[in-house]
């Protein structure tokens, strides 16, 4: 049963629709017994019995069913809510009652209208016709009343269902502003992460007077902004695309480092337009340079690949490392927010729940491996580029 009726009551029809169908069942049950008691008994009558008076005494005797058929209705609604072994000895003794009384008026009724011997010696033969006549009647309007009762439990159902279905869209849509509020934070914290880190390289170049290479180093960091200004913070971008984000980052560097920064990128031709979330790239490049590139004296290089299997983008950023030895002290000015890769980390959690891997492990011959491995999604309108480029 429903969750919104009483627990031991069952939902009950409206009043109108309980008096429209009973009314109905009056109707239609008194008017089949008053035909067959018509075409069984009053037809058939002889004319020295008093033929011409049974129609009429056939009508009255079902007026007074009628009547009595009122007394019971009360007394079955009263019994309902009762427990089934006790609502059945109430109906079964409202209706030997009631069939009883019905016998008696029978009885007097065809004596007065059609004259004869006394009937009361057929009293039983008299009171199983009534007792059957109003069983039937009884099971008429326990049928109906159940059939009503199934119907407003169908109703109350729906509408339950319909307030869990609107409840669910509004949690889905409370859910889905929640993660679109926390994926715009993620982004949006990149930018300041980024510019933080960026100043501080730029400020280290005016420290040590490279004063030409700190001004490239803004006119690219100009290029950079406009450019992650320009995407939505929750767009996925193609793959291409984000390379070519990658790269004019990578150019901000290799203002810095010049010759020490080279990368090599190979992307294959079915990965190509794959779709990413923007600027994911970025914070594991700038993570390779900060504790790869600019702590070797040498420099190093960043190494980006990305094929499709199995219906999974695979996309690893590794980098060569440092060796002992090999250390530079240009990395002892700059700080950094150390927001790079949990920035990453969170963002895939929020955009692809479980559906995902973010690892980072050592190469046998030094350096970091950062892999990710991605639900493969495209955008159908766009045609693929193979993307193949190093310095």
């Amino acid at each position: 049963m429903s969750s919104l009726a009483p627990p031991q009551k069952q939902a009950e029809p409206s009043a109108i629709q309980s008096q429209h169908w009973f009314i109905k069942l009056q109707l239609v049950s008194w008017s089949g017994i008053l035909v067959i008691t018509f075409l069984s008994v009053s037809a058939w009558s002889s004319a020295d019995s008093g033929a011409a008076a049974e129609p009429l005494n056939t009508l009255f005797q079902c007026g007074i069913g009628v009547l009595l058929s009122l007394f019971l209705k009360p007394i079955f609604d009263v019994a309902w809510y009762t427990p089934i072994a006790l609502r059945t000895f109430f109906y079964l003794l409202a209706i030997a009652v009631i069939a009883g009384i019905w016998t008696v008026v029978r009885m007097e009724t065809n004596q007065y209208f059609l004259g004869g011997s006394s009937l009361w010696p057929e009293f039983g033969g008299w009171y199983y016709a009534s007792l059957f006549t109003f069983l039937f009647w009884s099971a008429l309007y326990c049928g109906v009343k159940y059939f009503l009762l199934l119907q407003e439990e169908h109703k109350l159902v729906l509408k339950v269902a319909a307030i869990h279905e609107q409840e669910q869209l509004k949690r889905v849509h409370a859910e889905s502003i929640a993660k679109e509020a926390q994926l715009k934070m993620l982004r949006y914290q990149l930018n300041p992460h980024f510019l933080f880190n960026t100043l501080n390289s730029i400020n280290a170049l005016i420290r040590i007077k490279h004063e030409k290479q700190a001004q490239d180093m803004v006119l690219r960091l100009s290029q950079f902004l406009r450019l992650s200004l320009t995407e939505a913070p929750l767009k996925k971008v193609s793959l291409s695309q984000e390379i070519k984000a990658v790269q004019l980052y990578l150019d901000i560097e290799r203002t810095r480092f010049a010759d020490r920064l080279r990368v090599e990128v190979d992307i294959e031709m079915n990965a190509s337009e794959s779709l990413v979330p923007s600027m994911l790239l970025q914070p594991i490049a700038e993570n390779a340079i900060k504790y790869a590139i600019a702590q070797s004296v040498s420099g190093g290089t960043i190494a980006i690949r990305a094929k499709v299997n199995q219906n999974r983008l695979h996309i690893e950023v590794c980098d060569t490392g440092t060796s002992s030895g090999d250390v530079s002290d240009e990395e002892c000015d700059i700080e950094s927010t150390g927001v790079g890769l949990s920035n990453v980390q969170d963002r895939l959690t929020t955009l692809y729940g479980n559906d995902f891997y973010f690892t980072q492990s050592q190469k046998p011959s030094g350096g970091l491996i950062v892999t990710l491995n991605l639900p493969n999604e495209t955008a159908e309108e766009t045609q693929p580029e193979v993307v193949s480029w190093s310095h």
